[in-house]
């Protein structure tokens, strides 16, 4: 009854509906339809009110999620579509996921088996090795060699030219509250030096499953295209010089 009333109540305040739905043997999953991409956090917060809910007394893990992006050219803005979250419910006494010290440090050996596993990832990126990336990947994400195939070839598609992929580590993070375990991870930028990739934004994050051992918890990058850069450059350079003189300068600003 509770739940029903929440639900009118986001109807009745024009939030997008969430559906919460149990999946046999792996928990649940909450589904939205549709909302622009700046409701994108509140629907968040208010799937983890519903996650609570269904778990009562118990824990919420969250796995994988999912969603296309699109251009609502009509109105101009980016459009979240079929998003779905994975949760479960379990018992912290029972976990078999332990937090390390939070005065935790990497030790060199550790660090070098990072970047080895950050450095193999990113080499079967470049490859297209589906099956390799996807046996890379925290097995809750529940990735498919076709998903990781898909992901290489959005990876590729602004490159013109022979370049390598790149990790950078960037730090390490002990128990994050956000994280799908407690424990160590590590945050590798990822950098491209490809002709056709102007930049790059976003990263890896590894988890320390125990000594030496990794998996991908979360791969998150946009490559951003030269092509489409000046483009847009061209696009302004006759109705706003000025803007595009302080573009000009601003791409050999040390």
């Amino acid at each position: 009854m509770a739940m029903m009333a929440l639900a009118l109540l986001a109807a009745a305040a024009g939030q997008p509906e969430i559906k919460v739905a149990p999946v046999p043997g792996k928990g649940f999953v909450a589904t939205v339809a549709l909302i622009d991409a700046d409701q994108y956090d509140p629907t968040i917060g208010r799937i983890k009110v519903l996650a609570a809910q269904r778990c009562g007394s118990l824990k919420v893990r969250f796995g994988r999620y999912y969603f296309d992006n699109q251009i609502d050219v009509d109105r101009g803005v980016t459009v979240i579509k079929n998003f779905r979250q994975n949760f479960s419910c379990f018992d912290p006494a029972t976990d078999p996921y332990k937090p390390v010290p939070a005065d935790w440090k990497a030790s060199p050996a550790e660090v070098a088996a990072a970047t080895q596993f950050a450095g193999r990832f990113l080499d079967n990126l470049d490859k297209g090795n589906g099956a390799a990336l996807a046996a890379m990947m925290d097995p809750a994400l529940e990735a498919t060699a076709e998903e990781m195939v898909r992901f290489s070839r959005e990876a590729k598609m602004h490159q013109t030219g022979a370049g390598k992929f790149t990790a950078r580590l960037d730090g390490w993070l002990n128990n994050p509250e956000d994280a799908a375990y407690p424990g160590a991870y590590a945050y590798f930028a990822v950098l491209s030096s490809h002709p056709g990739i102007a930049g790059t934004c976003g990263g890896l994050l590894l988890y320390r499953e125990r000594t030496g051992v990794y998996k991908i918890s979360q791969y998150d990058v946009r490559y951003v295209s030269q092509a489409l850069i000046d483009e847009a450059w061209l696009q302004r350079r006759g109705t706003e010089p000025a803007l595009s003189a302080i573009a000009a300068s601003a791409k050999y600003r040390a």
